[in-house]
């Protein structure tokens, strides 16, 4: 099959070292793994999903992009994650982000409809109404539930330390009310009928694909690292375990915002998503609304590549740090990116390079080499340190996030941006015993 293939293939290359498959390995292996339910779901069904959705498929891509383009605003403000070793040609760096988180909806939607044509029996328990309570919701609690929306959205802008968790709820709690005014058979008129089973797979969904991006995203070149607040030392990939409480809520967000697109005509119904207005918005509106939320990702992604985007593919020639006689060597033996110096093939360049240049320049260049690669530091602030007299991750050592911001501000050009504490208190949580 061309999914496992896909994924296959992308591991075996990015081990390898071979481009694209090592910096954007990530984006390979998720298109496999959506191929890969997509074939399971035709040979079940009779065609695939993408078939189905023919040349709208498009349109799924841009609102998934859309949706976590707006999640990637709100990290502007309150700095969970930040992303490293991305591309240094601007076009492939946009494209790989619009084209990534494009493909959170065919994720998520693509495993629940695998999901949902397996009668699982851990699942069947919740789905008989006679037996599970029913709840109600007047005009007053739909309002509640929007104001509550509101508040989730609002308060992580205001104290983003305390209440971060909270954004990952605010999109349900709005949109589900709407959804249900309008009819929509969605999360809040499953509660109202005692019908759980929806949700619970729904949830369970966000788990398996949280599990699938954080696997994906550790063995990857291009990645991101997160900040979050008292949450980072207990990990599983690159994910505080507490973190992955986050990724049940937000299938449930990505099933609100999707029914709500559906109902529209904005987005193609399919699965559990067929409910449209009888009275469709004309081809103008429609038009003007995906153009609308184009130019608003795009917008997002630049100001996000100034801020969430922290270091750049580490290009060997820009690695200032490095000696010069090092450096030509270096990029007479091929190695354009840093990069290239991890990993068990890497060991015979070494050794090739300590037989000619000698055991004292080449322990210099694989300390400033670590140095750079280390947690996505990357050449612009490897540089910065090296001038900073870093040379080594030990030099790192015993030192607080402070002591390093405050070195590297004292030899930064004006304009130029420096990492934020949260970045640094990373590096040194991080650095090897």
């Amino acid at each position: 099959m061309l999914g496992p293939a896909l994924i296959t293939a992308s591991f075996l290359l990015a081990l390898q070292q071979v481009e694209p498959f090592a910096t954007h390995l990530y984006l390979f292996a998720w298109c496999g793994l959506i191929f890969t339910f997509d074939r399971v779901i035709g040979r079940i069904e009779g065609r695939s999903l993408i078939a189905r959705c023919g040349p709208a498929f498009l349109l799924v891509v841009v609102w998934s992009s859309t949706t976590w383009f707006f999640f990637e605003l709100l990290n502007l403000r309150l700095e969970n994650w930040y992303y490293v070793f991305t591309s240094d040609r601007d076009s492939v760096r946009m494209g790989t982000a619009f084209i990534a988180f494009g493909t959170v909806f065919p994720a998520v939607f693509w495993i629940e409809h695998a999901l949902a044509l397996k009668n699982f029996s851990f699942l069947s328990k919740f789905g008989s109404a006679s037996r599970r309570q029913r709840w109600c919701f007047t005009a007053n609690h739909l309002r509640g539930l929007q104001l509550a929306g509101v508040a989730a959205l609002a308060l992580p802008l205001w104290q983003p330390h305390l209440f971060f968790p909270l954004v990952w709820s605010c999109l349900a709690l709005i949109l589900a009310p709407i959804n249900y005014r309008r009819g929509i058979d969605g999360l809040l008129r499953q509660l109202e009928r005692g019908d759980y089973k929806p949700i619970v797979r729904m949830l369970l969904v966000g788990l398996v694909a949280g599990l699938f991006w954080e696997f994906f995203n550790f063995w990857a070149r291009a990645k991101w690292i997160y900040t979050v607040p008292f949450f980072d030392e207990l990990k599983l990939f690159e994910m505080p375990l507490a973190g992955f409480i986050g990724f049940p809520p937000f299938a449930l967000e990505c099933a609100c915002v999707y029914r709500f697109l559906v109902w529209h005509r904005l987005a193609p119904a399919f699965g559990a998503y067929t409910q449209q207005t009888p009275r469709p918005l004309n081809t103008a509106i429609r038009s003007g609304a995906v153009l609308a939320a184009v130019v608003a990702s795009v917008a997002v992604y630049r100001g996000m590549d100034g801020r969430t985007i922290a270091s750049l593919t580490p290009r060997t020639e820009r690695a200032t740090g490095l000696d010069e006689t090092v450096r030509r060597y270096l990029l007479d033996e091929g190695v354009d990116y840093l990069t290239q110096l991890e990993g068990g093939a890497a060991q015979v360049l070494w050794g090739r390079m300590e037989e000619r240049l000698g055991p004292e320049q080449t322990t210099a260049a694989r300390g400033v080499a670590a140095l750079y690669l280390h947690q996505g530091i990357g050449v612009e602030w490897g540089n910065l340190l090296v001038r900073a007299g870093v040379r080594s991750l030990g030099d790192l050592r015993g030192r607080s996030a402070n002591e390093v911001l405050a070195i590297m501000s004292a030899v930064s050009e004006n304009g130029k941006r420096l990492p934020r504490r949260s970045q640094i208190r990373v590096w040194l949580r991080r650095l090897p015993p």
